[in-house]
């Protein structure tokens, strides 16, 4: 791996005065880490920073999560080999809320007090970033120091200049000063009011915003251009340099958190993103053979098959993070097939017609079977289809009605083979819903895990037996964590603690936790109840949110996110 060096173009924004050092912790595996975009494009930004030196940090290739201890050469960092306690700030990037276990677990590794209360001069200020941050930053809010509400670029500049144009012994004598500047929540100026097992309000100190509005880059940026900047290690995706194509959505399907956290939609400019990468390639005498394009739905771009034409006529790969059906034209498959990819994976996100008229993705049975049709013809070998169980409203006829989804998906495929005379796998990903905070589902309780378990038996009862049919199901209890540290608050902070005490038994951690986490994985929000997420400011209008949620369950639909026209959610 090069040096930080390399790729180091300062940004001079004032004189230094205290340089400041970084630590960037990705919470996973190596692997994962530069697989990561989000990470990379913040150690890059970090690393352009006049006066601010950031290494990185990511979990062995051989870790599990049940490793109790690393060997101290394990915990240095990676480019100067450093121990943590030697930087002075340790920013974690998390962009999946799972991944707040591993961040614990980096703590103790780390020796480092969990609970920010019990930290004092001699340990790094413990700063946080990221999507899961924004979408609800109060779970590890006793834990962080520092959160980063939103996009990082423009946000971390403001930030790290107070800290490298003061002088100060303990990063923690700026807090205050960090309060003040947009995007930056310090949540030790906030007191959270409970009544019984449930929190009333967060209560903001004199001088600090009642909410933290979420940065965002506008539209034209040049800071959209986002790519890979670390190449060279031994890694799953040693091959491949990832680049952004789209930021956000504009589908405002009612689940996902991309379509409303990430509003507005923007579009970057891809022959300038796609030039960057390979002067950044160039420079590190790195190549890619396959180009990652990431975004929530890289077609909707309308320049996105001019740089599919390029890359596959430069002889690379082409990977898509998503793929829209409806955008799934003859062009953009034939680039895919030609590019050297066999599989293609179809998002239906819901089991039935009424089904996705209640997260606002409509789309007929037949349609989705025609487009299955149409792929297979076209030549992919492989199939993946992909919903979500346990939406609202959903009963068993939902249920049974994807079954003969299935069915006639799979009868399509095995015709349009057998005509070829070749045939791969239809590969049916079903996973539970985990109702996220900043989108419209937010007030709606997971369905039970027991009720997901007979649902999933079902399935695999019936559709088992299919012939070149592969079924795999997300875990309910794996669900129930994820959207207990999705919805909950700064009370997580007492699973965390049980988490470490009893061998990292997520189980008997759940059991610990106080109040129980069933209090916030199965409450149905009501209209004004308190929501722990609310301090962070989406900029929406106050009720949007609420009433898309009202227009879900009576399956009716809310128009596409077109900044150009629309003016429905109030960012606009």
């Amino acid at each position: 791996m090069p040096d930080t060096e390399i790729a180091k173009q300062a940004i001079a924004s004032g004189p230094v005065v205290r340089p400041v050092s970084v630590l960037l912790i990705y919470p996973s595996t190596t692997s994962v880490a530069l697989a990561n975009l989000g990470f990379q494009r913040v150690h890059g930004l970090l690393n352009r920073l006049n006066g601010v030196v950031c290494d990185r940090y990511s979990l062995p290739e051989e870790w599990t999560p049940m490793t109790q201890a690393l060997k101290p050469e394990a915990t240095r960092s990676h480019e100067a080999g450093r121990m943590p306690l030697d930087f002075d700030l340790i920013a974690f990037s998390i962009s999946f809320e799972p991944d707040y276990l591993n961040a614990v677990a980096i703590l103790d590794y780390f020796g480092i007090p969990l609970d920010r209360r019990e930290r004092g001069s001699k340990y790094p200020l413990i700063v946080a970033g990221g999507s899961a941050l924004f979408i609800n930053p109060e779970p590890l809010a006793d834990i962080f120091d520092v959160g980063f509400i939103g996009e990082a670029e423009g946000m971390i500049e403001p930030f790290f200049d107070l800290y490298t144009q003061n002088d100060w012994r303990d990063p923690r004598e700026l807090l205050e000063e960090a309060a003040r500047l947009p995007g930056i929540y310090v949540p030790q100026f906030y007191t959270p009011e409970y009544a019984g097992d449930v929190q009333t309000a967060l209560t903001p100190e004199p001088g600090v915003p009642e909410r933290i509005p979420r940065h965002w880059v506008a539209e034209g940026d040049p800071a959209l251009c986002t790519h890979s900047e670390l190449h060279g290690e031994t890694t799953a995706f040693r091959d491949m340099a990832l680049m952004e194509v789209t930021r956000g959505c504009i589908w405002a399907c009612r689940f996902c958190t991309a379509g409303f956290i990430y509003r507005p939609p923007r579009e970057p400019d891809l022959d300038q993103t796609y030039e960057s990468l390979e002067r950044a390639l160039a420079a590190q005498n790195q190549s890619a053979s396959t180009i990652g394009l990431v975004g929530p739905s890289v077609t909707d771009h309308p320049h996105l098959l001019s740089l599919a034409r390029r890359i596959v006529a430069e002889g690379k790969m082409l990977s898509f993070s998503s793929l829209r059906m409806e955008t799934l034209t003859d062009e953009l498959v034939d680039l895919i097939l030609q590019s050297g990819q066999k599989t293609v994976t179809v998002a239906v996100d819901a089991p039935s017609e009424r089904m996705r008229d209640v997260i606002n993705k409509p789309a007929s049975d037949d349609f989705v079977i025609d487009k299955c049709r149409f792929l297979t013809r076209k030549g992919v070998l492989h199939l993946k289809i992909y919903s979500i169980i346990g939406l609202p409203a959903e009963d068993d006829e939902d249920i049974d009605q994807f079954i003969e989804l299935v069915k006639n998906i799979q009868k399509v495929y095995v015709e349009e083979c057998s005509q070829r005379g070749n045939i791969g796998t239809v590969t049916i990903g079903v996973s539970p819903l985990v109702p996220k905070p900043g989108t419209p589902f937010q007030w709606h309780p997971m369905e039970p895990v027991g009720v997901l378990k007979k649902k999933f038996q079902k399935l695999r009862k019936v559709l088992g037996p299919l012939p070149n049919l592969h079924l795999s199901f997300g875990s309910p209890n794996e669900a129930y964590l994820q959207t207990y540290l999705s919805r909950g608050d700064r009370r997580a902070l007492s699973f965390f603690e049980a988490f470490l005490k009893n061998g990292r038994d997520e189980k008997r951690a759940l059991q610990s936790a106080v109040p129980h986490p069933d209090q916030f994985t199965y409450r149905q929000y009501q209209r004004d109840d308190f929501l722990p997420w609310d301090i962070v400011d989406h900029g929406y209008f106050p009720k949007f949110l609420w009433q898309d949620y009202q227009r879900g369950l009576r399956a009716k639909h809310t128009p596409v996110c077109d900044t150009a026209t629309c003016k429905i959610c109030g960012i606009c």
